[in-house]
């Protein structure tokens, strides 16, 4: 059983040192003997800054690079189709999409295989993060079923995990959400739930196992419109997500009377939702990358 991570960072976006920090405990976890592959795309980079890269990455980490930028989908999705080009990930194997600012504990990597090998029916497992989470290791005794709510207010792209199987079934990242779009925000969300609408058993483990910011009121009315969007598309197909669009609406409001989000962005978000009310078709998964390699 491998571990499959997928990320991206801009050689040139100020995130040097937090992505260093990530590589560093990639490599950790690795030395400790779990089976590891690390996909990334460097944006913003030059065959000549790819080359030096490869040179200090750990050996478990695959390098792909474009000269130019594209939104957090796109990247994915492409790097989601060289590792399918790879034969990869496989149906028991563990798949996450790391932020190229957080970080992995000294052996999270392998007690999260542990914790999928003991649970056969466990498709995806939710955690929490925080700026110092906790080093011990995660036990598959700790895994509870994770609600609905929980689902769509805890998922990242940090703190989701997806059994090989479920990653097959979902299908790829919606290249109409997510940083670097019009919409802005939303993917994580996007994809967490359509895992779960198809997934066997989702659990959570109620502690913070991954190195991120918290997320905070600022950074949700950041990403509200997407947010919104996505909870409009699949409102219907639960009565738990429609209570989590209908609360969504209210927090908009809230954003508003405290001066968090402008009357204008609200009713833009509200109208970009009401175009959605029905979800799309999932983003098929494809062999090959989009972005051009440099």
């Amino acid at each position: 059983m491998a571990t499959i991570l997928f990320s991206t960072t801009d050689l040139h976006g100020q995130r040097e040192r937090e992505f260093a920090q990530l590589l560093t405990s990639i490599g950790r976890n690795a030395a400790s003997g779990a089976d590891m592959r690390l996909y990334v795309l460097v944006q913003n980079c030059t065959p000549a800054e790819l080359a030096a890269l490869r040179e200090q990455v750990p050996p478990c980490c695959r390098l792909t690079a474009i000269e130019g930028r594209c939104s957090l989908s796109t990247a994915r999705n492409g790097l989601i189709g060289i590792a399918l080009a790879e034969a990869a990930p496989g149906r028991d194997d563990v798949v996450g999409f790391p932020d190229d600012d957080c970080w992995y504990p000294d052996l999270l990597v392998p007690s999260l295989t542990d914790t999928f090998a003991a649970l056969p029916d466990l498709d995806i497992l939710l955690c929490r993060v925080a700026r110092q989470p906790s080093e011990k290791p995660v036990a598959a005794e700790e895994v509870r079923p994770a609600a609905v709510r929980e689902v769509v207010r805890l998922s990242t792209s940090n703190s989701l995990f997806l059994r090989g199987s479920a990653f097959l079934r979902v299908g790829a990242f919606d290249p109409e959400l997510g940083v670097g779009t019009v919409n802005g925000g939303g993917e994580d969300t996007d994809y967490a739930i359509r895992a779960l609408l198809t997934a066997g058993q989702a659990g959570l483990i109620d502690r913070a196992l991954v190195a991120h910011p918290e997320p905070d009121l600022a950074s949700a009315a950041k990403y509200y419109r997407g947010a919104l969007i996505v909870l409009a598309r699949h409102a219907r197909r639960r009565p738990a997500l429609m209570f989590e669009f209908l609360r969504k609406i209210l927090v908009g409001c809230y954003f508003v009377s405290r001066r968090r989000l402008s009357p204008r962005l609200l009713l833009a978000a509200l109208g970009a939702a009401a175009r959605n009310v029905s979800p799309p078709a999932p983003p098929p998964l494809r062999l090959g990358s989009k972005a051009p390699k440099v």
